[in-house]
């Protein structure tokens, strides 16, 4: 089981969280999320220094897009692109339900898609075809169980999050335990990397020091 954490972690830019994080984790995931704006697109610049840190990367990929569209796709590619120096172990990206999105993702190396708000026969037809999954335990809700007990072996990555109410991204604390050493134990397993999707400094620690119990 490898760990990682988001590139927002402290209030700061990409770099500066990769620097803080280094000592902790065995990959950071570098977040895309507003594909509209120039700003979240990388410069060469940053691509550069990113690399030259030494670090293993995956990424989140933007979520404004619709992968139903020939034009989705394209937006979606700039960012592989762009980040293909750096190597990303792997690429994160929402899927649309549709044959349309599994053809085309196939095409693509390094696509993880994430569990959102629906499942079925349609993560079925994902994985027949090839594609891994990436697994939000706070998106599963009360199907986490069950969603790991079916899609286990096909899980390249895990998004851990504890809620409070309404609020998400809180600390692994708030996660019930069983559900996580379940996702631990699977983690282990199947040589997969646990996310700490946590976007706060302490959350993240207190998460760090919870899932190294694991390890």
């Amino acid at each position: 089981m490898k760990i990682s954490a988001p590139s927002f972690v402290i209030p700061a830019t990409r770099e500066k969280n990769v620097l803080y994080l280094k000592e902790f984790v065995d990959e950071v995931e570098l977040l895309f999320f507003d594909s509209r704006h120039d700003f979240d697109m990388p410069e060469k610049s940053e691509i550069i220094s990113l690399k030259d840190m030494g670090m293993t990367y995956s990424a989140h990929l933007p979520t404004d897009v619709d992968l139903n569209t020939a034009d989705g796709w394209q937006t979606i590619d700039s960012y592989i692109s762009t980040l293909s120096p750096l190597d990303p172990v792997r690429m994160v990206i929402h899927p649309v339900k549709s044959e349309f999105f599994i053809r085309e993702a196939v095409k693509r190396k390094g696509l993880v898609i994430e569990n959102t708000d629906f499942y079925g026969s349609f993560f079925d037809e994902a994985v027949a075809a090839g594609l891994k999954i990436c697994f939000d335990n706070a998106h599963a809700g009360d199907f986490a169980g069950k969603f790991l007990e079916r899609y286990a072996e096909h899980i390249a990555e895990y998004h851990l999050q504890g809620a409070v109410g309404d609020s998400h991204h809180k600390s692994l604390e708030h996660i019930e335990k069983t559900l996580l050493k379940s996702i631990a134990d699977s983690a282990e397993k199947y040589d997969s990397t646990v996310c700490l999707e946590i976007f706060e400094e302490q959350g993240f620690l207190r998460s760090y020091e919870i899932i190294k119990e694991y390890t």
